[in-house]
């Protein structure tokens, strides 16, 4: 029985400043595929899909429902998001209930990247380890999630979630982390991909800040640098750590980091007040997205911050071709290119792991964004999420969407925005793909850089 959404294409208006490099939706079918379950919307969208125009956010949804009278087969699209606006909320409601929640855990348990820090400066928020029996959580169910210190002490406003798909042969294979410190926020997503690709994005998200961490305490400034030796670091970890896991399966990998630049003393240039920055490092296709505004009536200037690996993108495609490998450009529209080796293609140029692809023209090395000011006289957000997003809703859609929410609704958008990627999927494939969302409206407040986290965050816009 089909469930029909008023959805239409979420247009938030034409705006030239909404425009931004996007990639090629993929060519979309008439009704929804008979093999996905129909999946019941229990969550009320933050406006009117029909119109485009702001709704409270306790309005239903409007719904149509049609059919032949038989029983209909619904399962809740997401957990309860009514109530979590900040990833704090839901991990406190959470926790207080049973182990269980959803087919995933919330699980008190410290980050190794914030074990080699002063105890009590980290935040921790991070995805659970995949175990097998997680082949048999339910469709559309949260991963698990471990944390550490009280999360209403964060500065900045924080939503994250990451839910499985509808991919029957394997269980959610993103993963995530967020790292808090007073004067920093680290933060990834990763999504991976071959039959062991869950296993290959655990062991990124669990080692790779921990080397970042290392590096960037020596130098803060030396971003670009402790990216890149911390990446081939974590290669040759994988090479003799995983047992051959990452042979014929890898992931992306998408770290930004939002810190504070110290004051300037003066001297030959003037001084100025502390600010905050933005700074990205990425392989594969999970996507960041700086956005701003100096207004909430005023429509958001988007950066993207990544320039995902495609084989097809024409300096990838000529580093392939120069070492003798081979890339697929599909004839039919929609359909991403792939890299070609022997064995199986892949629709990434670079990615971790995938080893055995390297020898027909995959990389490992990273690239970098420019880094981002943040300007006190303007409203940010920065949304980092797989292509489990960015493959049915565009950039400037996603970031109009959760930006009709209040900072301090961060994970209450998070939420939504993965709803409404789920419903998008069934109405397009056969299948839909795991999800994963961070989004961070930050807060520009100066803060002590000699102090323990112990900020409360701010419940105004910024």
């Amino acid at each position: 029985e089909a469930l029909e959404i008023l959805d239409d294409d979420l247009h938030m208006g034409g705006s030239k400043s909404n425009a931004v490099r996007r990639r090629t939706p993929r060519e979309a079918r008439k009704k929804p595929a008979a093999s996905v379950p129909r999946i019941g919307f229990d969550v009320d969208p933050p406006f009117d899909f029909a119109g485009g125009l702001e709704a409270e956010p306790s309005e239903p949804p409007l719904v149509r429902r049609r059919g032949s009278g038989k029983q209909t087969f619904s399962r809740r699209l997401t957990v309860d998001c009514t109530k979590n606006r900040l990833i704090g909320d839901y991990i406190e409601k959470e926790s207080k209930k049973a182990d269980e929640v959803d087919g995933g855990a919330i699980v008190a348990k410290q980050h190794p990247a914030a074990a080699m820090q002063t105890p009590g400066m980290v935040l921790s928020v991070w995805g659970s380890e995949c175990k097998d029996e997680d082949r048999f959580m339910p469709y559309f169910a949260q991963k698990g999630i471990n944390f550490d210190g009280e999360l209403s002490r964060t500065q900045h406003r924080i939503g994250v979630i990451s839910h499985r798909g509808y991919k029957p042969e394997s269980p959610n294979q993103d993963d995530f982390f967020v790292l808090a410190r007073p004067e920093s926020l680290l933060l990834g997503v990763m999504d991976g991909h071959g039959p062991l690709g869950h296993e290959v994005a655990h062991f990124a998200q669990e080692h790779l800040p921990a080397l970042l961490t290392e590096r960037l305490r020596k130098d803060p400034e030396a971003w670009e640098d402790a990216v890149h030796s911390a990446v081939s670091e974590l290669v040759s970890l994988a090479k003799t750590d995983l047992d051959g896991k990452a042979e014929d399966s890898g992931a992306t990998v998408t770290v930004a980091m939002l810190d504070q630049v110290p004051a300037t003393e003066g001297g030959s240039s003037p001084s100025r007040a502390p600010t905050w920055r933005l700074r990205c490092g990425f392989l594969g296709d999970s996507i960041a997205v700086h956005a701003r505004r100096r207004d909430k009536n005023d429509p958001w200037e988007i950066t993207m911050l990544v320039d995902i690996h495609r084989p097809d993108r024409p300096d990838e495609f000529q580093r392939i071709k120069n070492i003798g490998g081979e890339v697929h450009i599909p004839s039919k529209p929609g359909h991403p290119s792939r890299l070609v080796t022997p064995e199986w293609n892949l629709a990434m140029s670079r990615s971790f792991g995938d080893f055995n692809a390297v020898p027909f023209g995959l990389s490992s090395e990273p690239e970098m964004s420019d880094p981002v000011e943040l300007e006190s006289n303007y409203q940010h957000l920065v949304l980092v999420a797989s292509d489990g997003v960015w493959d049915v809703i565009p950039p400037a859609q996603a970031v109009a969407f959760v930006g009709r929410f209040r900072p301090e609704e961060a994970q209450l958008a998070a939420e939504r925005l993965v709803s409404k990627a789920q419903l998008r999927w069934q109405e397009q494939e056969d299948c839909v793909d795991d999800i994963t969302v961070i989004l961070v409206w930050p807060c520009l407040e100066a803060v002590d850089l000699l102090s323990p986290v112990s900020q409360t965050p701010s419940q105004t816009e910024p």
